[in-house]
């Protein structure tokens, strides 16, 4: 019996070896839940913009103007299932601003995610989620009704989206220069389909 003892001892350490292996190739599998992410009808009745598109701002104090223009939108669709990420469509706005300057001199890059359903533009177009904002019937400014208003509030800014408009008011200040708010209204907009 003493023979078969290493052989025993052997074979146990397989069967460890190979329910390790088991375990590890499982850790490396996707998620269970890869579904699948879309932005709703709501998100793009907000956020969409096609190129050409424009907006003309006009700060109400200090009497500043700055037009923001559509460059290039894309939506393209990331399959990425990892314990992070789930496969969602993912927006890329270009834009202009003729007042701030952004990444490369007058240029921006926004992102919105389908799977959280929001949208980042940096401070100069503001902040969108289908999962918050606080909802205003109507709102006056520059002398014409908007509805459908949702109010983002951030550290230090607030912004105004309009249903099939955009921003139409944007109130911030700069993280490195807290000294000056801006107080931009909606003066003008155009839309391309």
């Amino acid at each position: 019996m003493g023979n078969w003892a290493p052989l025993i001892n052997f074979n146990k350490m397989k069967i460890y070896f190979f329910i390790a292996f088991i375990v590890f190739l499982a850790s490396c599998e996707n998620p269970s839940d890869c579904t699948e992410h879309y932005f709703s009808d709501k998100f793009k009745s907000y956020v969409y913009a096609n190129p050409g598109s424009y907006w003309v701002f006009e700060d109400t104090i200090l009497g500043i103007d700055d037009s923001i223009h559509v460059v290039s939108q894309s939506v393209h669709f990331n399959y990425d299932c990892s314990v992070s990420h789930r496969p969602q469509e993912e927006l890329e706005q270009h834009l202009t601003s003729s007042f701030f300057k952004g990444d490369n001199n007058y240029t921006w890059t926004a992102h919105g995610y389908a799977e959280l359903n929001e949208y980042d533009a940096g401070y100069n177009i503001g902040w969108y989620s289908d999962n918050g904002g606080n909802l205003i019937d109507s709102m006056l400014v520059q002398g014409i009704w908007y509805k459908n208003i949702l109010e983002f509030t951030t550290t230090n800014s607030k912004y105004y989206w309009s249903k099939e408009v955009g921003v139409i008011k944007k109130e911030f200040s700069l993280i490195n220069s807290s000294d000056t708010t801006y107080h931009f209204e909606l003066k003008n907009y155009y839309l391309t389909n």
